[in-house]
């Protein structure tokens, strides 16, 4: 620990690597830099401490320059006269400096980036790989113009329009667009070894995810051959394939590694070419060539490189792009966890998974209550508190609504799943003070990809959670879950059947007569529905599926409009006819349901008083609920409202005092039994008084003998039902024309 500490501390002082880095680094990148002897003097193909330089500012920025100027003076001391050394010294010291403070002005902030970024490639081309070297190719031909130093000592010569000016000026160009970021990479892992892990993850994140490690080594064969040409190979100068043609062959290899490979392994492995050509040169250059031959390879090394650069950060940008676009579209925006998608994506992928299903039906009203963010931040801090008891690779998924989704490793499901059980009844969230806990229903199973059901399995792994709820218990769908998806099917059946009825018109109007003690009668219209098969099914078979899957509405709309038309072709026949349609209470929570209803009513040209809506007792009826309104505007309309079914489920006398209606129904539970059972005799009695009290008309449902009506009558009944009053029968047979009862 005290040793890490220490190096840090040497690592970023001037006196510590910053200078000691520069001593070492600087005759190694005088010795690598490729250097010509000709005839017109000596010639650069690439000079490496000007790139070494930069490197060292952008590690350790202004702190480098004492290692910098001492290097310069070191090396200058050796091969010239000490005060020429100087004199070349400065030069270097304030072109780098020039450019360096422009840089630092330009970039800001950013200047310590990484390479790679298209936003700072505009800016270190210009001042790094393109403003440097031209001030140093002006600041060291006005010396040597002047006589400061003599054109011996220099690598430009008094005149600056000469070939040979142009390609040591390209390789100043090309040292500082190509080796400039393996020097920094390199200097980096010196002060930071822990760096060359990171660079190695960001080098293998940057490689397509298409990109095989085939394709990698086919790349790698194919360069290393095309080098080996180019530096060992030489047959004789009439073999195309062993001149300097074929350095044109590498720009299509690199191409092929900056669209594939990233823009980390295709800089780096450029740069290493760059130097290990000029390194072996001999091999495809000579002391014969000519300068513009030198200055054409040189020109055309220097394009490829930008374009290599450009088409490796253009392709890893676009890359990263796409790998966002993919992470975002496999995450929730707002709960951030992995979504629907994300999920199914990952079974198919992995191994075989225990998947578990979390329902929290509790969040929809606590939400109501205390708002949507409530819900939000439940889950998000539900998938924390989960996650430490994860292992690698598994996950919390969102699920819309109140759901949540976990994925589990296939080993020991049952020991995992009662850990998690456990720890979701430790969990509560505190919300403004108050801690809250809803039920959490759990249910699992395990799955093999591929899985092709994902959205079925999930709809029987909520069934099963809900039984979950009521256990207390993880449930196993695999062992608990065959009826359940018993019930699934049947239920999913049961909904292709009533849209089958509903597009085929197979529903059938039944109309049973209530007798009123006053002669005032009336029908009661009952639904049923002719399946695939041909069978009659009672409401008590469809209506739950109905409900459940949201066709309230279509189906009370059609026994409304059937209705409706019946009194409109027959008014001539049953004048005054009068006829009750059972309407779902979601249906009453409409909030235009009375302006509708008024709608129909004037296109079959019928009164309001001969419609009758019957609607069950619910708590959507209640004051504050769009129910109670339809209620109170119907009735304002002309309409009647029977409540049917009181005295049981939802029904009190509360509501009783409470709810704004025309008619009580009494459930045939209670009628049923009136003549054995004194409770329900006075439980009927009880209820009639309450209803004269509010001005309410009470009907009594399963009137099935005549001593059931008779003493129904001495209670002060209003209206009787039941198969002792009459048996339903088709709605077309009220017509004169039409035919006896039938049977239900």
């Amino acid at each position: 620990m005290r040793k890490t500490f220490r190096y840090r501390y040497f690592s970023t002082h001037w006196w510590g690597l910053p200078l000691l880095l520069p001593l070492i680094l600087m005759p190694l990148s005088s010795h690598f830099s490729a250097r010509l002897q000709l005839a017109e003097g000596d010639v650069y193909l690439i000079y490496l401490p000007l790139a070494m330089m930069v490197a060292m500012l952008m590690v350790f920025d202004w702190a480098a320059l004492p290692g910098i100027c001492i290097a310069l003076l070191f090396r200058y001391a050796m091969i010239i006269p000490p005060g020429q050394a100087l004199i070349a010294s400065m030069l270097f010291l304030a072109g780098i400096c020039i450019s360096w403070a422009g840089y630092r002005m330009h970039a800001r902030n950013r200047w310590g980036v990484g390479f790679g970024a298209l936003g700072m490639a505009p800016v270190r081309l210009f001042w790094l790989a393109f403003f440097l070297p031209t001030l140093m190719l002006f600041l060291l031909q006005m010396v040597v113009t002047l006589g400061v130093l003599p054109e011996a000592s220099a690598i430009f010569s008094r005149d600056p329009f000469t070939i040979r000016t142009l390609i040591n000026f390209q390789a100043l160009l090309l040292s500082c667009a190509s080796v400039l970021q393996v020097y920094y990479w390199l200097i980096r892992i010196i002060k930071h070894p822990r760096f060359a892990v990171i660079l190695w993850q960001r080098l293998k994140q940057q490689i397509a995810e298409e990109a095989t490690l085939r394709e990698l080594l086919c790349w790698g064969v194919l360069m290393a051959l095309m080098l080996a040409v180019l530096t060992h190979f030489r047959v004789d100068r009439a073999n195309l394939l062993t001149s300097d043609y074929t350095l044109t062959l590498l720009l299509p290899l690199m191409l092929w590694a900056a669209m594939r490979f990233g823009y980390l392994m295709t800089s780096l492995s450029w740069s290493l070419i760059l130097v290990a050509l000029y390194q072996f040169r001999e091999q495809f250059l000579d002391m014969q060539t000519q300068l513009q031959h030198l200055a054409i390879i040189s020109s055309n090394l220097l394009v490829f490189t930008v374009t290599i650069f450009l088409m490796a950060a253009l392709g890893t940008h676009q890359r990263r792009i796409i790998i966002k676009a993919k992470r975002a579209a496999l995450t929730d925006p707002v709960i951030g966890l992995p979504n629907l998608r994300a999920l199914s994506a990952d079974l198919s992928a992995r191994v075989p998974s225990t998947l578990c299903f979390l329902r929290i039906p509790e969040l929809d009203l606590l939400s109501r209550t205390y708002g949507l963010q409530l819900r939000i931040q439940y889950k998000r801090c539900l998938a924390g508190h989960l996650r430490p008891f994860m292992r690698a690779g598994e996950e919390v998924y969102q699920l819309p609504g109140f759901d949540l989704a976990l994925r589990l490793g296939s080993d020991a499901p049952l020991m995992r799943v009662e850990e998690i059980a456990a720890r979701l009844k430790n969990y509560r969230l505190t919300w403004d003070g108050l801690p809250l806990q809803p039920s959490v229903g759990l249910s699992f199973c395990s799955v093999r990809p591929p899985v092709s059901h994902l959205h079925e399995l999930l709809g029987e792994l909520s069934a099963m959670a809900e039984v979950s709820l009521n256990s207390g218990l993880p449930e196993n769908l695999q062992q608990g879950g065959i009826p359940v998806q018993r019930k699934v099917k049947d239920k999913l059946a049961m909904l292709h059947e009533v849209q089958f009825a509903l597009d085929n018109d197979k529903f059938v109007l039944l109309a049973q007569r209530i007798q009123g003690l006053r002669g005032d009668d009336y029908h009661e219209i009952l639904l049923r529905m002719v399946d695939s098969q041909g069978e009659q099914l009672k409401p008590g078979i469809f209506l739950p599926v109905v409900h459940e899957f949201g066709m309230s509405w279509e189906i009370d709309r059609w026994v409304l409009e059937q209705t409706l038309s019946f009194i409109d072709e027959h008014r001539q026949s049953l004048p005054g006819a009068r006829f009750a349609v059972n309407l779902f209470a979601s249906t009453m929570c409409r909030p235009h349901l009375a302006k509708e209803i008024a709608t129909m009513l004037r296109n079959y040209h019928i009164e309001p008083w001969q419609l009758i809506v019957e609607v069950e007792e619910s708590h959507m009826l209640s004051d504050l609920t769009w129910g109670n309104r339809s209620i109170n505007q119907l009735r304002e309309m002309g309409c009647q409202v029977a409540i049917d079914d009181f005295g049981t489920g939802y029904a009190s006398y509360t509501r009783l005092r409470e709810i704004q209606a025309d008619i009580l129904k009494i459930n045939g539970s209670f009628v049923r039994n009136i003549l054995i059972s004194s409770l329900d005799y006075h439980i009927i009695e009880s209820i009639c008084c309450v209803a004269r009290l509010r001005r309410m008309k009470v009907v009594a449902e399963f009137v099935e003998s005549d001593d059931i009506a008779t003493a129904l009558r001495k209670m002060g009944v209003d209206y009787l039902q039941g198969y002792a009053i009459s048996l339903p029968q088709r709605l077309e047979t009220l017509a004169p024309a039409g035919g006896a009862e039938i049977n239900p």
